[in-house]
Formats: structure tokens, sequence, C-alpha cells
């Protein structure tokens, strides 16, 4: 018989309106705020059932890590690349994928590109952090959320600091009139997030378990004022990496979650109310479903050098076949890039870009004779192609129980 995880209180709590918005606004003054439990030394017995689907997703993300192993950099870097953009997509924050190579690179994009780059850098700072420290040490969660939100002209201010002031979701952009979800106040998320410290160095719960536990129990804190959502997905990978179950890869689960927001964010929701094995349930299927097509990605990943040489023919020792060894770890590249990563002139450097373009290998992702940056589309073009695949397998992410949960919600055959 599987342990029922604790359910979140509530408690009323006033507001003071700002003045702004609609009448309805301005007169609310209460509303009722989320208390999470303390997780810290709860026990966590599954059924037997849910246990070989963890262990079956530990043997996917296990198998997913040594073929990144044996890849190294071009395999990581690009399932980071995918988890930070899909993570961003389920926030709404789009981009295509030739301004996230310009956003890559420095060169002028948009918001969002650079909102999704920044993204990437915040994931990995939080997953390396964990190798060595506890996931939701309170520097490594902060430094994150500070590479996150660092330009963010709205939140910047907020950037590397749990928040002070309340926060809620959905409802109005001025109270918390009609949210959808209001977690705790914020002279609470200390003491939770001492407690979720505690939780996430304990070494006597199945992996898989305790990140999806983790995760629930940070987007109920929501500690930060904005960029909750990305650090707690990239808090799932920080702890597959400091439990050991991961060495080299970042496990794109993101890209499942984002297939079907609603059917996550209804998971994450059930996690208020104690079924907490919803949500462990759809990280592990998830993680199956992304680890499966992650692999089929690095084949195609590793087939793409010798296809290159095939169309460009290039010398060998030239700077053409120089790029092409260097392009599945770094498929975004400028006449600089390439000449100091390589040891070449900018001369010979642009020369065997030139080879490159004519050929088809590269791409032009610039912006006019200022801003001139190439990029393996190969490359790019598999990061979308991996999104598809996953999203394609939408069904398998649903076990019996989530499937029977998410029907009763209306949130089946839509």
């Amino acid at each position: 018989m599987q342990t029922l995880w604790p359910i979140h209180g509530t408690e009323h709590q006033t507001w003071s309106p700002s003045g702004q918005g609609p009448k309805e606004d301005r007169i609310f003054s209460v509303f009722q705020a989320s208390i999470p439990p303390f997780i810290a030394n709860t026990d966590w017995v599954p059924t037997a059932e849910l246990s070989t689907l963890c262990e079956t997703a530990v043997i996917a993300i296990t198998r997913l890590d040594a073929k990144a192993g044996l890849l190294l950099s071009p395999l990581t870097a690009f399932l980071l690349r995918n988890e930070a953009e899909s993570s961003s997509k389920i926030e709404s924050v789009e981009a295509p994928q030739i301004d996230l190579a310009r956003a890559a690179l420095g060169i002028r994009s948009s918001d969002h590109a650079k909102s999704t780059v920044a993204a990437a850098d915040a994931i990995e700072d939080l997953i390396l952090a964990a190798e060595n420290r506890n996931p939701a040490d309170e520097e490594a969660l902060t430094d994150a959320h500070r590479i996150l939100m660092k330009n963010d002209p709205t939140e910047m201010k907020h950037a590397g600091t749990f928040r002070d002031v309340q926060n809620w979701i959905g409802g109005s952009d001025y109270s918390p009139r009609n949210a959808v979800h209001v977690p705790p106040a914020p002279a609470r998320v200390g003491s939770l997030m001492d407690d979720l410290h505690v939780f996430c160095s304990r070494t006597d719960l199945p992996v898989l378990a305790q990140a999806a536990l983790a995760h629930g129990q940070f987007e109920n804190i929501h500690p930060f004022t904005d960029g909750n959502g990305r650090i707690g997905r990239a808090l799932i990978n920080a702890i597959l990496r400091h439990r050991g179950l991961t060495q080299s890869a970042v496990i794109p689960i993101a890209s499942a979650f984002a297939a079907r927001r609603d059917w996550y964010f209804e998971v994450v929701s059930a996690y208020r109310a104690g079924q907490a094995s919803l949500l462990v349930e759809f990280l592990a299927s998830s993680a199956i479903v992304v680890c499966m097509e992650a692999e089929a990605s690095a084949l195609t990943l590793a087939e793409l050098p010798e296809q290159w040489r095939e169309k460009a023919k290039p010398r060998g020792g030239s700077a053409a076949a120089l790029l092409i060894d260097s392009l599945l770890a770094t498929p975004l590249i400028t006449v600089e890039s390439a000449a100091w990563r390589l040891g070449l002139s900018e001369t010979a450097a642009n020369s065997g870009i030139q080879k490159l373009v004519e050929t088809g290998v590269l791409k032009f992702v610039g912006r006019g004779k200022r801003d001139q940056a190439w990029s393996a589309s190969d490359v790019t073009d598999e990061a979308e192609g991996l999104v598809q695949r996953i999203g394609e397998h939408r069904e398998y992410l649903l076990t019996p129980n989530v499937r029977a949960h998410l029907s009763k919600r209306g949130l089946l055959g839509s």
C-alpha cells in the first residue's frame, strides 16, 4: 500500500490594493494562500508497479548517459539546449532556431531568444553545482536564478533572491483575485526551502521519486518572483546528477512536459492534494519516452560528420575539414570563434566556412555584414525533430493512474 503524501493547507491573508487595475482589484482585500507541508522526513513507499516504472526509467536514463559519455560534449550540449528550449516553451517563451542561434552568439536577437539562452546557462550552472553540493542549496538555486533573470527588464531587481512579496499564478495581473494557485506567504519561504534542502540530501528514496517530489514541492513553494518553472525543472536534472544517475547527459524531460502542458500542470497541481504519485509516474514515464528519442538523436548526430564530409569533400587538414570535426560540439560559429577554437587565421577560417556554406553544411544566421554568423542546420533541425518525435509519443506519457485522473479532470480527448 502506497503511503499518502501530505496535503497542503491554506490560510487567510490580507491584501493591500495598489490602486491599479479594475475596481475589483482596487477593493480586493482577502485571499487564501497555500501552506505546503514540511516533507524532509516524510516516508515514501511506492507501489510495486510504480517501483518497476521508476526502475525502467532509471535504466533508460543510464543508457542515454552512457551515449553522452561516448559522444562527450556534442550530445551533452545538444540535450542542454533542447531542455532549455522546451522548458522555456512551457512558459510561453519561444523563438525560432535562427533567432536562438543569434542569441547564443551574442548577435542582436529577440528577448525570448536571449531568455532561452539564459535558461540553458542557468540549467547548466545548477546541474554542475549539484555535482558537489545539495541540489537545493540556497546559493546554487539563487545563482542559477540570477543567471536566468539578470537581463529581464522587469524581474532583474529580484534576480538571485528568494521572494519577499506575495506571488500568484493565473487570475488578475494586479492582485491574487481569481488566481489558480496562491503560493505560501513570503514569510514561510525560508523555512520551506530549508526543509526542501534536507529532503534533497536524503539517499533512502528512489532517485526518480525524489526528483519528482522535490520538483512538486519547489513549484508549489514558488520561492522566486518569476522563473520558478524553469529553475524547478532544472532541479530535476540537478538531483539526477547529484545522486550519480547521470554523469554527462542532461535529460530533456521538459520536452515531454511541453508536449502536453495541461497534463503537466495538472499533475503538479494534484501534488497539493496529496496525489504525489501522479507526478512521480508522469516524470518516470516521460523520462522513458525522452531517453528513447534522445538516443535516436544521438545516432543521427553521430552520423552527421561523415555526411558533411561527403557533401563538402574537404582536403585532409584543411580549414573546412577541421570545421567539420568541430561542428557537433559547437554548431554555431563566427569567423572569430572558429579561428580561435581551431588555431587558424581568420582568413583561413572564413575560407573554410564559405566552403561549407557552398556545399550546404552551414547556414548563414547572422544579420547583414556586421553580424556574421553560421549554424550547422542539421544539428538545429535534429533538435526540432527530437521535440516533435517526443510530442508524437504523448499518449505513452500516461500510466493508467495518470490517465484516470486526467480523464476525471476532462483533460483527455482534447
